[in-house]
């Protein structure tokens, strides 16, 4: 479970630099959206250590 946590914020963070590199400044919709991929991400991975 721990790792899901880990890997779920590094996604997040990643995410995150990836589009302010691209749009030079941070608003509320790039966090959001980086916190839902994140959650997607981090539920999958979950998904995959149950599975695996």
């Amino acid at each position: 479970m721990i790792s899901t946590i880990v890997f779920a914020f590094a996604i997040f963070c990643g995410w995150l630099v990836f589009d302010f590199v691209k749009h030079r400044k941070i608003t509320m919709e790039m966090v959001i959206s980086s916190f839902v991929i994140a959650v997607a991400a981090g539920i999958l991975w979950w998904l995959l250590e149950l599975i695996f």
